[in-house]
This record gives structure tokens, sequence and C-alpha cells, in this order.
């Protein structure tokens, strides 16, 4: 039975979580190794019409209560930072969906002074939740970990070595479950050749992905190593323009092509921009970050050849005003989904921030998706849209309201649909 949303519904949930969050001095706010420890606790309550992100549209009102700690620290010999929570999610007719989702995050990095030699930061990321997945539009449970490492040693006045290390795991309900090693060294030596540069890289991937549940022969199992060399120039702006060449080899399970190969073996070119594109001396007020290759995957799926695209991303901040920033966002990725099957992601974000006040602010979003599934002339379009209001009522107390729209069109009739979203929220920081 689909629940309507009532008028009187939000504001008392809302009162109701308010009571719930009262203070308590067990969870004060406490200092702990010279960083902060803080908890907040979000009491929300949302009204979504469509929970599975298909073209049935079912809907229903669901309570959530969200406790969550973080720790802040800044000083002596690096910074962490670190998250730990859960979400408790009560739906108001489908019991079917309730659900207690968890979560822990972390960073750790060195710190990065004048004249440092070595930079570095290490990354750990813990989740188990249900939530949509728009690549088979049904709502799956999910649980996964990954970890990395990331960083640079400066050897010399000219030469900088790179070194990289990733594992994730992740199990999902009646879908594919993965693991995937990924590790890259390399080196860079500067300012030769009339200020030109040369780069060499390894790279290592391995992924190892179950079969879908009643589906034979559809599992995926890859060892891809690649190597490349190639020139970098840096201007004045700090973009980087550089080519590469090398090449690629992949080891993977006939059963993953309908041709039975077990290698996939070319040579790659490379050609990336990387960095700000307007100079801060010039635009002050504006921040941009800029990404663009064009690259051959190194993580195949069903029936993927590894044919070259171009991916990058694109960023643009501009602080218009005082209180307003605005905000341009662009990707293009490759990427394997949860079914083993390749796609192609574009995306174009425009954002809004407007201040009222001290206490006020509003956020807004527009955007559009294109994703394409080249194993089996699937497309998909969506057009999101957000608008949320928060208000600090003081340094503890925090409320809020939002609305999320998406309009989905796809050439398969099951990912055609209409998606609203409105939620209100209390929170209260210890």
């Amino acid at each position: 039975m689909k629940t309507a949303p009532s008028s009187a519904l939000v504001p008392a949930a809302l009162v109701a979580a308010a009571c719930v969050l009262l203070p308590a001095s067990a969870f004060a706010f406490a200092e702990v190794a010279r960083g902060a420890l803080t908890l907040t606790t979000t009491g929300r309550v949302a009204h979504d019409t469509n929970l599975s992100g298909n073209a049935t549209e079912l809907g229903d009102t669901v309570f959530t209560l969200a406790p969550t700690f973080n720790y802040s620290r800044a000083a002596g010999l690096g910074t962490i930072e670190a998250s730990l929570g859960a979400a408790l999610n009560r739906y108001a007719d489908l019991g079917a969906f309730d659900s207690e989702d968890y979560f822990a995050s972390l960073r750790v990095a060195l710190p990065t002074p004048d004249g440092a030699r070595q930079q570095g930061a290490f990354t750990f990321a813990y989740s188990d939740r249900t939530d949509i997945d728009e690549d088979v539009g049904a709502r799956i449970r999910a649980k996964g970990w990954n970890t990395g490492f990331t960083g640079s040693f400066r050897a010399g006045p000219r030469t900088l070595v790179r070194a990289n290390v990733s594992y994730s795991d992740t199990d999902r309900d009646l879908l594919a479950d993965r693991t995937q090693w990924n590790a890259g060294v390399g080196f860079d030596y500067s300012d030769f050749l009339g200020g030109f540069g040369l780069a060499g890289d390894y790279r290592y991937s391995a992924t190892d992905s179950s079969a879908l549940p009643g589906a034979a022969g559809t599992a995926l199992d890859q060892q891809s190593h690649r190597v490349s060399s190639g020139l970098f120039y840096r201007f004045a702006s700090g973009l980087r323009a550089s080519a590469d060449v090398g090449y690629r080899w992949i080891d993977r399970l006939a059963s993953e092509t309908a041709s039975g190969e077990t290698s996939s073996n070319s040579p790659t070119f490379g050609l990336r921009l990387d960095g700000p594109f307007l100079p801060p001396s010039r635009f002050p007020k504006l921040t941009s970050s800029f990404s663009i290759g064009i690259d051959k995957g190194e993580t195949l799926g069903l029936n993927d050849s590894g044919s070259t695209t171009v991916t990058g991303d694109l960023s643009l901040a501009w602080q218009a005003r005082e209180r307003t920033a605005l905000t341009v966002g662009a990707s293009r990725r490759q990427q394997v989904g949860s079914t083993n099957l390749a796609s192609v992601n574009n995306s174009v974000r425009f954002g809004l921030r407007q201040q009222i006040g001290q206490r006020t602010h509003v956020n807004a979003t527009i955007g559009q998706d294109w994703i394409t599934y080249p194993g089996t002339g699937r497309d998909d379009r969506r057009t999101r849209a957000s608008l949320d209001l928060a208000c600090a009522l003081n340094r503890s107390w925090q409320v809020g309201a939002g609305y999320a729209l998406t309009l989905s069109r796809s050439s398969s009739s099951l990912f055609d649909y209409d998606r609203h979203l409105v939620h209100g929220f209390v929170a209260y920081t210890f």
C-alpha cells in the first residue's frame, strides 16, 4: 500500500526526533590525542516516490536516525580525519525495506610543509548499506571496504618518485561480488630539453568478480600490466601537458568474451592535460582544475575489448560575491558495474550556494547524466536536480529540508521513471 506524504507528518517527526536528541553529558565534546571528537545525531523523515529506481515507481515514507562520530586532528606529524556512524531506517508501509546502514572512514596524511621531500596519505573506508543500484534498477544490499596509500618522494632536485597501492572488496546481494588490487610506481625527471620533463610508469591491476546468480560463465578474472613513458611540460600556471606511449597486457577468462580470447595485448598512446587552467593571479575569485586524456581501460567488462576512449574531469568554482558561490563540473569515465558489464558515463553539473544571514544557506544543483552500455546497446539519460535549505539555530542545533528530482529516460522501458524525494531533518552536535 502506497502512502502519500502528509502535511502533519514532517513537523511531527522532526519534533519527535528533536526530543530524542536532547543533550546527554555522556556524549559531550572531547579532546583526544590533540584532536577534536564530536558526535552528531540526525533525525530525518523523507517521502520517496521511487524506492527502487525503476518503472514500478514504488514509494513510501522513511524515518531515519543517524548518529555519527567525527574526529579531526591537524597537528604534529600529520593530519587525521575519521568518521564512524550508522543510519537506522524504518519505512511506514514497506517494512521489508527496513535497514540498518553502517559506515566508517579514515584518512591519515603526512605533513606537507614547504620544502618537504615526501608526501603521502593512507585511506580506509567501510560501508554496509542498502541503496538503489542504477545498473539494475533495484535496491541492493552492498557491503564493502577499500584501503589504499599514495605517496611521493623527491629523490633529487629534478627527480620525483611516485607510488600507490589500493585494495577493495565488495559483496552484493543478488549481484556480482568483486575484489580488486591496483598498484603503480613511476618517476618524473624535470627541467631538461628547454623545460620539458621525462616520465615513466608501471601499473598493475587484478580483478576477481563472481558470476551473477543463475548466469553461468559470466565471472571476471583478470590481470593487467601496463608500462609507459613520455614527455610532459608544466606551465607557469601549474597546468601540465603530457604525452606517452606504452604497452598493455591483459589476461582474462575465455568465458568473458564471445570469441573465447584469453588475452588483450596492445600498444597504448595517451595525451593528458592536468591542473588549473585559469591562473589564480589573474582570476583570484576562480578555482579551476582540468584533466582530460585518451586512454584504454585496465579492467574490462564482459565482451569488452578495451577500446580507446576519451576520459577526464573539469571543475570550476566562482566566488561571485561574498555569500554567493557558483560551481560547474563535468566528467567522462569508463567503469565496470555490478553486472560485470562495462559502461561509459558522462555527466555535467551546475551548482549554486547562497548564504542568507549568518546561519542559513541554500544549495541548488542541476545536472545531466548520459550512460551507455556498449555490450548491450542500452542507453540511459537522467536529469537530476536538488534544492536544500539548512539553518544553524546555534552552535549545536541545525534544521533543514530539501527536495531532489530524478527524471530517467532509457532505451529499456524498465529504466524509464520519475523520482521525487522530499525530506526534513534535525541535527544535534555534541
